[in-house]
């Protein structure tokens, strides 16, 4: 750079001068804050996954060897929201090997996520109790990151296998197909749900049930503000409605 700048000679050397002045700074911020979406680049094996909106990995293709990561990155988190659903392996789990958590960003040169929020008591892969999990996200990125065993312990290729599939879904006016698995999974997550491991899809943007009906005080079957199911209305209110058709 020196033996360029000393063969202009006479005014034209002070604008490129002042020009790599300016360069200089914006150069090394660029390098003091990248950002890799995936995580630390000294991992071997990782996927990042980048416009899809749906779809589906067995961990086995996915996550083949340790440590391995899965990424999947929201196109824009004001307008669309992450669901997960994981079907547990049902033998050969070992715990706290695979850790799964939402974040902004993660900065290289500190290896810092950031925005980080983990989802691993949500999942409980070893959970025997429930095979299945649900979770929703909002941030940028999710991550499910497979790492070493603990000492002690040895790992077979295949072992702990899972499903794992993904929606994303928009906040406003969702596809009818997007609704029609988000709200299976909605069913199927409430009904498996207890008070120490709540469901873990908090809200969503399709409406999954009909509303009952607007009923009078007069109708049998509406009481004290409650439809009750499995109600006929008596036959004197079937006439009323016969009449008024």
């Amino acid at each position: 750079m020196r033996s360029v700048v000393s063969q202009i000679s006479g005014p034209s050397r002070w604008p490129l001068l002042a020009l790599l002045l300016y360069l200089a700074p914006l150069l090394l911020m660029e390098g003091c804050c990248y950002a890799a979406p995936s995580g630390p680049e000294s991992d071997s094996c990782s996927t990042l996954v980048q416009g899809r909106f749906f779809g589906f990995f067995l961990s086995s293709s996915a996550l083949p060897s340790m440590p391995c990561s899965w990424t999947l990155q929201n196109p824009d988190p004001r307008r669309y929201t992450i669901f997960l659903k994981v079907t547990k392996p049902t033998e050969h789990c070992v715990p706290s090997q695979l850790r799964t958590f939402q974040y902004e960003s993660f900065l290289e040169t500190t290896r810092t996520y950031l925005g980080m929020e983990s989802f691993d008591e949500v999942v409980k892969l070893c959970d025997a109790s429930a095979p299945v999990a649900f979770l929703e996200a909002g941030k940028q990125f999710l991550q499910m990151r497979k790492g070493l065993p603990r000492a002690g312990k040895t790992m077979k290729d295949g072992d702990g296998d899972f499903k794992t599939e993904y929606l994303v879904v928009g906040k406003r006016n969702p596809s009818m197909a997007a609704c029609q698995m988000l709200c299976q999974w909605l069913e199927d997550c409430l009904a498996s749900s207890t008070s120490s491991r709540p469901c873990g899809i908090m809200q969503t943007p399709c409406t999954c049930w009909e509303p009952p009906p607007l009923l009078s005080e007069g109708d049998s079957c509406y009481h004290n503000g409650v439809y009750l199911e499995n109600c006929l209305p008596s036959m004197k209110e079937s006439g009323k409605n016969a009449e008024m058709n």
